[in-house]
């Protein structure tokens, strides 16, 4: 039973990780304010983790269980050449604070073996364990489906993510 908690939380580490890295390697557009295209907007809340920065695409989402939420509108997808990070990141959020809820897809490459869902609302997040449902993250950018169980380290009730990004 302590096996399992612990290889969520070196996951949700891991994907933390590759959140960071995903969200620092966007684009410079030389501006210095930090924000680019897909940056529009303030999401203040998640953690504060800032809204990635790429192209507009669409995106419908459907988040149940723990967390019960639907977001459909204009998401984000980053493709980088970068060889540490995830050929293609695709995110859409919404809210702030509490009430907010983020959604990121990495796509698989660049040493990351599989691709990664994660799901911060408010102050908890959530994860796609490998290998967990139908996770489908086209690397190029082109859109990800997403229809799976995201599980919180803390080993509270699960969400079950429903999404698609059409880039």
């Amino acid at each position: 039973m302590t096996r399992r908690p612990r290889a969520s939380r070196a996951l949700t580490l891991t994907v933390a990780g590759l959140l960071l890295v995903a969200t620092g390697c966007g684009g410079d557009d030389g501006s210095g304010d930090g924000g680019g295209d897909g940056a529009s907007g303030d999401f203040s809340g998640a953690g504060d983790i800032p809204r990635l920065q790429g192209e507009a695409c669409e995106a419908q989402v459907e988040l149940t269980g723990a967390v019960e939420r639907s977001l459909d509108g204009e998401g984000v997808v980053d493709v980088s050449d970068s060889d540490v990070a995830p050929p293609a990141t695709y995110q859409i959020g919404d809210g702030e604070g509490d009430d907010a809820v983020l959604l990121t897809l990495a796509s698989a490459g660049n040493g990351f073996e599989d691709p990664s869902v994660i799901v911060l609302a408010g102050t908890d997040s959530y994860v796609v364990p490998f290998g967990e449902g139908a996770v489908e993250v086209a690397d190029d950018g082109s859109g990800a489906e997403v229809d799976a169980p995201a599980s919180n380290p803390t080993g509270e009730a699960p969400v079950q993510v429903r999404a698609t990004f059409s880039c």
